[in-house]
């Protein structure tokens, strides 16, 4: 059976190849006409590479196509699996928790290389993936891996954006844990989650443990990341979107437990567009605190919005402290304090602090100026 490698035709030109993925990759056959490849890994012969793939799919060969390319100083290797029923089979069959979710799985090489890299620094690109797409609720959703070596623990992950997601669409992934939602801190959220807010799936982790000898595989923990959008903290004008539930379980297929942290955005809508959270005039992370639901949170170098615009954003059109109106803001610093029975503000404060030249005297100017304003419902 012929072996081949990629450094052995390009190597020499391209030194960075001696130490990507492509000088590990051997394959038993390939055709490369024009720029398409065809070819097929073999997996015995390709080591620890995909040593551990191969057991996961229970293949010894892998077959691969795409495109290759050398233009003479730079150097293009893109290429994806090609047996997707192989591929997601395995997937499914090899991987506890999510089998009946797997719908695709694939494994992709991407390799760029200069003939300026060196050998040390390596490519500009060298990137082997595995990919799986999940069907949760009424969405396809891809995670993705760099493809394990050598056993033992790799991560296969996601994030998203605008994903509807129910609580019974991820009881899958809760084990031991799924019964009754108890896995979500649904009584803590209080009001947040007793409104019937929206959820949105905003991430998701299994950290996958894989021992070759003898081959098991075990799902270590889950993380999910649920965002309940749109709650209203004022008066249609500071909006937690999303307020980012982030519950990890550890063991799921074991002894279970489960841990969460809060993390998430706030809004500030524009005084013209109240209620409008989704195009806000500001966005800034925050951290909260459900023990007593208060929320602390900065942004920094906002979008050139000027400071009159952020003063009537949080307290009204026509709201003026005398200040130009072109004058941008800086930083901005808000603190709240929140009812625990309704989940809106009740107490704020804020800093606003900006720096540039406001000219505001004819023969001094002024460097640095803060505002501070204080809100009481």
């Amino acid at each position: 059976m012929a072996s081949w490698k990629f450094t052995d035709d390009y190597g020499a030109k391209y030194p960075a190849l001696q130490s990507s993925v492509l000088s590990l990759l051997v394959f038993s056959d390939h055709t490369l006409t024009g720029t398409a490849f065809v070819g097929t890994l073999d997996v015995g012969a390709s080591g620890a590479a995909l040593a551990t793939l191969g057991q996961l799919l229970s293949v010894s060969s892998i077959a691969v196509s795409g495109q290759v390319a050398d233009s003479g100083s730079t150097f293009s290797v893109a290429l994806a699996s090609t047996d997707a029923g192989t591929f997601r089979d395995g997937i499914a069959a090899s991987i506890p928790l999510i089998g009946k979710q797997v719908t695709a799985a694939s494994m992709s090489v991407n390799t760029v290389a200069a003939t300026t890299d060196s050998s040390d620094a390596g490519p500009q690109k060298d990137d082997l993936d595995l990919s799986v797409t999940l069907t949760i609720g009424s969405s396809s959703l891809v995670l993705t891996s760099v493809v394990p070596m050598h056993g033992g623990l790799f991560t296969i992950d996601g994030t998203f954006d605008n994903v509807g997601v129910g609580l019974d669409d991820l009881k899958f992934l809760m084990g031991s844990l799924q019964a009754g939602d108890q896995w979500f801190p649904s009584t803590q959220l209080g009001p947040y989650y007793s409104g019937g807010a929206k959820l949105s799936l905003l991430g998701l982790d299994l950290t996958i443990n894989v021992n070759l000898s003898p081959f098991t595989v075990t799902v270590v923990s889950v993380t999910v990341g649920i965002g309940l959008t749109g709650i209203n903290l004022m008066s249609q004008k500071l909006y937690l979107n999303p307020l980012g539930v982030w519950v990890t379980v550890e063991d799921p297929g074991g002894s279970a437990s489960v841990g969460w942290a809060l993390e998430g955005a706030i809004v500030l809508c524009n005084y013209a567009r109240p209620g409008d959270f989704k195009n806000p005039d500001f966005a800034f992370d925050f951290d909260m605190d459900l023990t007593n639901y208060s929320i602390s949170g900065q942004l920094e170098n906002a979008d050139a919005l000027s400071i009159n615009t952020m003063l009537q954003d949080l307290l009204g059109q026509g709201t003026s402290v005398g200040l130009p109106t072109a004058l941008t803001i800086d930083k901005f610093d808000f603190a709240a304090a929140v009812d625990k029975n309704s989940g809106s503000v009740s107490d704020f404060s804020t800093d606003l602090a900006m720096s540039g030249g406001f000219g505001l005297f004819e023969t001094l100017d002024v460097e640095e100026i803060s505002i501070s304003v204080a809100y009481s419902a």
